[in-house]
């Protein structure tokens, strides 16, 4: 499946199983010449939570955007959450954590992170948006 798809794929599944919480679209993080953007965003208790649907299998990207997010959030960090979402198939996101975990105590970045493959979603049969961050590991 193709970016666009695997983005649509989590927008409906998102909106099918987490209640009273709704998508807010893609968000763009500038600064210094330098651009980052996440796939989708969502809103829960103050905290505003920056999706990535990765569909390439990708761990060491996703730590290139972790990092940009981390510096261009400054000061904020408290107010967001990177939620990646994984839907290559049979994909192990122990790596990612393990990557994000790494570049977190190297670099002493803030942005707290959550990650989550597709399968997990899928399986779940919904609720509210706390317990659909329950089904992420950290």
């Amino acid at each position: 499946m193709v970016a666009g798809d695997n983005e649509r794929r989590f927008r409906q599944l998102f909106a099918r199983r987490v209640r009273a919480t709704p998508l807010l679209g893609k968000r763009r993080f500038t600064g210094e010449n330098v651009e980052i953007s996440v796939d989708e965003s969502f809103s829960s208790g103050g905290i505003n939570y920056l999706v990535e649907v990765d569909s390439g299998n990708m761990a060491k990207l996703l730590v290139g955007q972790y990092v940009l997010l981390d510096a261009l959030c400054t000061g904020d960090t408290e107010k967001y959450r990177l939620l990646i979402v994984h839907m290559y198939k049979d994909f192990n996101i122990v790596r990612t954590l393990e990557n994000l975990n790494f570049i977190k105590a190297k670099l002493g970045s803030k942005l707290r992170f959550l990650v989550v493959h597709i399968d997990s979603i899928e399986s779940w049969e919904g609720g509210d948006v706390v317990e659909f961050l329950g089904l992420a590991d950290t």
